[in-house]
């Protein structure tokens, strides 16, 4: 039977965040962990026909300089000629568009740092599918009732960020992070638990930092709670539709 769908608006928000990260480690000369700062500019060495690229990063307090590696005894021919040129001409957008590439910091072993300040997102949506309930598509699509349609979001954060759930649906649905923290304990906000590949629907979800693969959900319908004067209106998600629940 195939008239118990429900239909699911996949979404993938990648934070980027607006300042270009650091690097924190150790400094010869400070003789402590400090904070490597970005200098903008490349180091080349070519030896025939190989070449070698880092980035220049310099000590927040000392100036004392570290470089991550960007290539490593790559033949020039493997390297396009325009970037190449670049590197020599210590383009700065070339350098900080190498300076948020996650893969590096992992090859140079190097402990990424996001300044304080703000962020932007990327976000791309897939169209909606529908999830008969019982096929095997699994729990995660299956665990809300057949009627439900709602948003399903995992975050893509490439660079630790300190930044809390509530603080970003707030920003991103222009509600407050009251309102968010209300939804995530009537359950209109949950989390995907891919232990139990299940929904789940908690209140502390709101004050969780975000990370990358986190997984959360936004249910289409809002309950809206009485007062002893009536309903109080609230805003819904964009695209959510408000309705009062019976007693």
């Amino acid at each position: 039977m195939k008239n118990n769908i429900q239909k699911i608006r996949r979404e993938r928000w990648k934070l980027v965040p607006e300042a270009v990260p650091t690097v924190r480690r150790n400094c010869s000369k400070c003789k402590e962990k400090r904070e490597f700062i970005n200098s903008m500019k490349f180091r080349v060495n070519a030896n025939g026909k190989n070449v070698d690229v880092w980035l220049i990063y310099r000590c927040e307090k000392c100036s004392t300089t570290w470089n991550m590696s960007i290539f490593e005894r790559s033949p020039v021919s493997a390297i396009p000629e325009e970037e190449y040129a670049g590197f020599q001409a210590n383009d700065c957008l070339l350098a900080e568009s190498y300076g948020r590439r996650m893969d590096l910091f992992v090859k140079n072993r190097a402990e990424a740092v996001t300044p304080e300040g703000g962020y932007w997102i990327e976000a791309e949506a897939e169209s909606e599918t529908g999830a008969e309930e019982g096929a095997e598509a699994g729990a995660e699509e299956n665990v809300l009732p057949a009627e439900s349609s709602f948003r399903r979001i995992e975050l893509e954060v490439p660079f630790p960020m300190v930044l809390r759930l509530d603080s970003l649906l707030a920003d991103r649905l222009g509600v407050s992070r009251s309102m968010v923290k209300r939804w995530c304990g009537q359950g209109v906000v949950v989390k995907l638990d891919r232990e139990e590949n299940a929904w789940k629907s908690e209140e502390k979800l709101c004050r969780e930092k975000v990370r990358n693969g986190l997984v959360i959900g936004i249910r289409p319908v809002m309950p809206v709670p009485e007062t002893e004067t009536g309903t109080m209106p609230q805003v819904c998600p964009p695209g959510l539709t408000s309705v009062k629940l019976k007693a």
